[in-house]
């Protein structure tokens, strides 16, 4: 598809937004690619994290949380492919990597120190939080904006499970 082609949704829907207000297909696909990027990057951070905690509790947790986000992104990518006939790709960002190269760093130069791990984790939803929050500022599409709220929603809920996690092992 080139970039002059406009992406119609494969179905009509009839829950969208007014159409004065209504995306374009192509920065609905965008801003869906980039929250099921960052779902995905939780999944793997998560994990990662689970990894390097010696909490078995933590360790726990942080498995229910990033099998929570590999749904979330399976769902969004589901969307984009279902209703933009669009593929998203599994790669993660950049800047998740190095956010988890900094969990592995921060694990190297501290051991395996619970708090500095939670810590990171934390930062990690701060910035999930923060894409979520943006993306429902956006004139999404009624059904669309519906599932990105109940995942904002089970973002900002694991968020503060983390950071009261971070507090308890203060």
């Amino acid at each position: 598809m080139n970039e002059t082609t406009p992406i119609v949704p494969a179905a009509a829907t009839s829950g969208m937004v007014d159409t004065d207000e209504r995306m374009d297909g192509h920065d609905v696909v965008s801003t869906l690619e980039h929250l099921a990027t960052t779902a995905e990057d939780g999944a793997k951070g998560f994990a990662q994290a689970a990894e390097h905690v010696d909490d078995s509790r933590i360790a726990q947790v942080f498995t229910e949380l990033g099998a929570e986000r590999a749904r979330f992104a399976e769902e969004l990518r589901a969307f984009i492919a279902t209703r933009y006939q669009e593929v998203v790709t599994e790669e993660g960002s950049i800047k998740a990597a190095i956010h988890r190269g900094w969990i592995a760093l921060k694990d190297a130069l501290t051991g395996t120190d619970v708090h500095a791990v939670v810590a990171a984790a934390e930062s990690g939803e701060d910035y999930a939080l923060e894409q979520y929050n943006e993306a429902i500022e956006k004139p999404l599409p009624n059904d669309i904006a519906a599932v990105v709220s109940r995942q904002r929603s089970a973002v900002k809920a694991a968020h503060d499970r983390v950071r009261n996690l971070k507090d308890a092992t203060e």
